[in-house]
């Protein structure tokens, strides 16, 4: 390999990548800096790496407060921006949000590497890795995105160095390199990307997306209940599942032990959106127990399990001891089997009930819908999560008097039950 001539590729690729950036260089700015560089450079996690060994440079560039980087095909899967820090700051043992902006072409994941030494370590080298992790939700190929990384320790390490790795993927069919784009950085409290626009992102695209069967989600239990994710058909399970038909039972102040396939949930593998804005905040993570506040309102509950890679979503139905039964529909009604009306009944939680369809003259009826949740007359998702669920049971549920059961499984939170009348 010409060494020269490939550095002076990458020098003018760099440059064309600059005249091209044109507009863009604001956006990059619209947050100031918390976090500011004295030296810039490239990194790479292996160890025979052309950049590490000496044999290529890497192409960094500034401008005007953004800096281009030439990622490049011949580094790793884990060559990246190597950024030196002013002033290093301290893993700790509470969460820290490192928020990168960054523009690239390409789809695909973005990492961080944290390099630094422990304060105890006097001679340990300050481009020591610390961690990796990566973005908890997708950089939008061509847009500027707020890519957030959670970072923490044990305490008593400081980060001098943060690698910025754009593309974190197998370089075997990379058959260009490109350039992409860091703007402003910040480490705070803040686990919110100032450019995300959806609820609960996940820090990879999860369709196609799997796992081992071995290191996949099967089961989930919590209390009294048992999720079944998924079983393995073939050698892998998807590493994202949804389940939010389904839910976790709690009261407020309830104590819930999380397990996942039978084995206690690991540290830090639960989290649960208790004030219900669309993001799982450092302060809703948990280590496999939950002791829910007292305060909860009642409702359903965005819960995200991890295990390992494996990611699966349900609900937590905080739930009162009794709950309200009422009957609508027209051309007939429902009641309860002895005649009483549905009207604000008061019943158990959790119980079913034997209830009996009475049409008006003329009709007769197909079914009846169950309506259950919270806030029944308003809008079923928030954030994504359904607050109440429609379940429609059949003619054929029902005796020839129209005698039926509502499973105990429908009377959960408020519950409005609907004859279903059609003309005889």
């Amino acid at each position: 390999m010409n060494t020269s001539i490939y550095i002076n590729r990458y020098i003018s690729f760099l440059l064309l990548g600059f005249l091209s950036l044109s507009g863009l260089r604001a956006s990059a700015a619209e947050t100031s800096d918390s976090l500011q560089w004295k030296g810039l450079g490239v990194y790479d996690t292996w160890e025979h790496s052309p950049f590490m060994t000496g044999k290529l440079r890497g192409n960094v560039k500034a401008e005007q407060g953004t800096i281009a980087f030439q990622r490049s095909r011949y580094g790793s899967n884990t060559y990246g921006l190597r950024i030196d820090l002013s002033k290093p700051f301290e893993l700790t043992p509470q969460l820290k949000y490192v928020h990168v902006r960054i523009l690239k072409p390409k789809a695909g994941r973005t990492m961080l590497i944290g390099l630094g030494k422990r304060h105890d370590r006097p001679g340990q080298s300050e481009r020591t890795e610390q961690f990796w992790v990566y973005s908890t939700q997708e950089v939008t190929p061509g847009q500027w995105t707020d890519a957030v990384f959670l970072v923490k320790g044990a305490g008593g390490v400081d980060i001098h160095s943060l690698v910025v790795v754009p593309d974190c993927e197998s370089t075997h069919d990379l058959n260009s390199d490109f350039i992409a784009y860091i703007g402003s950085m910040a480490v705070n409290g803040n686990p919110v990307s100032a450019t995300l626009t959806t609820s609960y992102p996940l820090s990879f695209a999860p369709e196609g997306a799997t796992v081992p069967a071995s290191e996949g989600i099967q089961t989930v239990n919590a209390g009294n209940i048992e999720l079944n994710v998924q079983k393995p058909a073939t050698s892998s399970l998807p590493r994202y599942t949804a389940l939010l038909d389904s839910a976790i039972d709690a009261t407020p102040g309830s104590h819930l032990v999380f397990s996942v396939n039978g084995q206690p949930a690991g540290k830090e593998s639960v989290s649960v959106d208790l004030n219900r804005d669309g993001r799982f905040s450092a302060s809703e993570c948990f280590d496999g127990t939950l002791d829910v506040p007292a305060s909860t309102a009642y409702g359903y509950y965005r819960v995200r399990i991890q295990h390992g890679q494996a990611v699966a979503d349900t609900r937590l139905n905080v739930h009162p001891q009794t709950v309200t039964v009422n009957q609508e529909g027209r051309n007939g009604e429902v009641v309860m089997a002895n005649g009483q009306a549905l009207s604000a009944l008061s019943m158990p939680y959790g119980k079913a009930i034997t209830v009996k369809v009475v049409p008006s003259h003329g009709f007769t009826f197909s079914g009846v819908r169950v309506r259950y949740g919270y806030n029944l007359t308003g809008e079923q998702l928030q954030h994504g999560t359904p607050q109440y669920v429609d379940r429609i049971l059949p003619r054929s549920a029902f005796n020839s008097k129209g005698v039926g059961t509502i499973p105990e499984e429908l009377i959960r939170g408020d519950v409005v039950i609907e004859g279903l009348f059609v003309s005889k």
